[in-house]
């Protein structure tokens, strides 16, 4: 159980909103003590993170409060399978102007949709099938590394904006990194905004990190974990050297989670209990959570 303050900051609220859903629209029925204050399970804190979600995208909480949870996942899913004019074809029209290095295109289209779609439908409709399509066409040589290096540069630039902390963030981060050799990052931003999306405090740090130096920033700030990615198949051997580096490094219970191609490799010649390939994200968001709502209660 969580008090209001601890449930309103995992939430990613504030307690006077929290008040207001809870005493004008009835929108959540918190429990109260034997001194009268209140009290949330995790079951309500995940509901007003529901609601902050879909309020953000313009749903009125007079029109969500009456509804369960399962109404409120559907609408969330919806929100995500809208149609947005043109945009299934973005992607491929953003690359085909890369092809032709017509770079304002590229970064023009990119600004706009970061503007104007929400992150669910940015995520589902415009990056994801981006990095794949970037992917394939790289690999049958459709696109030179040039041209591959000029969609990183430009995807950073734009949506690490969106990755960029609030001042004076206090919850711990979850951190975002590439090991020695590992240049490669457009997946990791994608991995980044996701978890992002789901209300969670991100650091991202770039690429090519020492172990020990994620090592150090993770013990500073008191992170709730760390996400890297590995995809050249060149560095995967000394991914495992740098990784083992950082399992002796890190302190106990920070958990880490692998993307990328060599990910599954590396768990398996690990066979760590803590650093883990991710085979599904909705997974690592749940376990993030879970982490987030330990940290507040104790």
């Amino acid at each position: 159980m969580y008090p209001i303050k601890a449930a309103a900051a995992l939430a990613g609220l504030s307690t006077e909103t929290l008040r207001a859903w809870e005493r004008r629209h009835g929108a959540i029925h918190p429990i109260r003590d034997a001194q009268g204050r209140r009290l949330y399970d995790a079951p309500t804190v995940e509901r007003l993170s529901r609601l902050h979600r879909l309020t953000d995208r313009g749903h009125p909480i007079r029109d969500l409060a009456a509804l369960d949870d399962a109404a409120l996942d559907r609408l969330l899913d919806d929100s995500r399978q809208t149609a947005y004019g043109g945009v299934e074809s973005l992607p491929s029209q953003m690359l085909d102007a890369i092809a032709d290095y017509r770079v304002d295109v590229f970064d023009r289209d990119l600004s706009v949709a970061i503007a104007t779609l929400p992150m669910p439908v940015l995520m589902a409709r415009v990056i994801r099938p981006l990095l794949q399509e970037v992917g394939l066409r790289w690999a049958d040589g459709r696109l030179a590394v040039a041209q591959e290096r000029l969609v990183s540069s430009l995807m950073r630039m734009r949506l690490l904006t969106v990755l960029s902390p609030p001042p004076r963030e206090q919850r711990p981060r979850v951190l975002f990194a590439t090991l020695p050799g590992e240049r490669h990052e457009l997946g990791l931003i994608g991995a980044a905004l996701q978890v992002h999306e789901a209300g969670l405090p991100v650091l991202y740090l770039g690429t090519e990190l020492p172990a020990m130096e994620i090592a150090r920033v993770a013990a500073r700030l008191d992170v709730l974990g760390v996400a890297l990615s590995s995809v050249d198949p060149s560095q995967a051997a000394p991914a495992l050297a740098d990784l083992r580096e950082l399992q002796a490094a890190l302190a106990p219970g920070v958990p880490v989670w692998l993307g990328g191609a060599n990910a599954r490799y590396l768990d398996e010649e690990l066979a760590s209990a803590r650093i883990r390939s991710v085979e599904d994200p909705q997974a690592m968001l749940r376990s993030l959570r879970a982490l987030a709502r330990q940290r507040a209660g104790g």
